[in-house]
């Protein structure tokens, strides 16, 4: 068992698999940055990775994308061991696995076009999309995603500084969506944003699991946030999972010392009643989104 603390997963079949990962850092004294992490996120769900600072969440989606080795374990994507592919497989495997980083001002060339930096995915992974024939077809494919995450096909030729951060972050999502993934993570994709700012964007993540059947993997330490949108909770404290479970059941009876502890610190919304805003939000897609 790895976690202290852990409820059934929901049925359905398991789209993304952490199995014993571990990750080490140095040599003569060694940094145990995740230490024998199980985990499995199921298709269609978002689970929601949470801690604080520091507590190996960023180490571990390094792991899941594959952009570290791990020490032990294996990470398996569709029933596959990315470990075990070939550079031309694992190329393949990404195009269904993408990632939304944290800071849509950094995360962008501020020399490229939007027209470009959406398309980034489709050229890397189809090179006739660099043809004369190709560009025509990218750039009304990219005119297709600016519109489904809200924005007017018509800003292509602009660049990112002519953009607010909200409307970054649509554009890095659309960019993400460009090579049609299956999973989405998504590293503190509003923490960046102003408060007004992130309602919108949690709506519009809501509204594309929902019409492209995607599944999240919600990386965060905001959890007034978190309990907007998981499904699942995974509480992960000095590289290790503590507590696993149902998004709602983990909110309402955290059964690890240090979810409460987490859970004590979301501000109190309604000081006349004593509720955190977590525990006034619906925490279930059909519920709440």
């Amino acid at each position: 068992m790895n976690t202290e603390t852990e409820t059934p997963a929901p049925a359905g079949q398991a789209l993304l698999q952490l199995i014993g990962l571990r990750k080490e850092f140095g040599t003569r004294t060694v940094n145990v940055a995740v230490d024998d992490v199980t985990l499995d996120v199921h298709e269609g769900e978002t689970l929601a990775l949470v801690g604080e600072s520091g507590c190996g969440k960023t180490t571990l989606t390094r792991l899941l994308l594959r952009l570290l080795e791990p020490t032990a374990g294996s990470v398996r994507f569709d029933g596959r061991d990315l470990a075990a592919l070939s550079a031309a497989e694992l190329r393949a495997v990404r195009r269904r696995l993408q990632v939304v980083f944290q800071d849509p001002y950094s995360s962008m060339n501020p020399r490229m076009r939007i027209t470009d930096i959406v398309a980034e995915p489709l050229v890397t992974h189809d090179p006739a999309a660099r043809g004369r024939r190709g560009r025509a077809r990218t750039r009304q494919r990219v005119g297709e995603l600016l519109e489904a995450v809200g924005l007017d096909a018509g800003i292509q030729d602009r660049y990112p500084h002519e953009f607010s951060g909200g409307q970054r972050q649509r554009i890095s999502i659309a960019r993400a969506l460009a090579s049609e993934p299956r999973l989405l993570v998504l590293d503190e994709p509003t923490s960046a944003l102003d408060v007004s700012v992130q309602a919108t964007v949690l709506d519009l993540l809501a509204e594309l699991q929902q019409r492209l059947r995607l599944t999240y993997v919600f990386v965060s330490h905001n959890l007034a946030v978190v309990g907007q949108v998981a499904d699942r909770v995974a509480v992960m404290r000095r590289g290790r999972l503590v507590e696993v479970g149902e998004a709602r059941q983990v909110f309402r009876s955290p059964q690890h010392p240090y979810t409460r502890q987490l859970l004590d610190a979301v501000p109190v919304m309604d000081p006349r009643r004593g509720r955190r805003a977590a525990d006034r939000t619906p925490l279930t897609s059909e519920e709440g989104r």
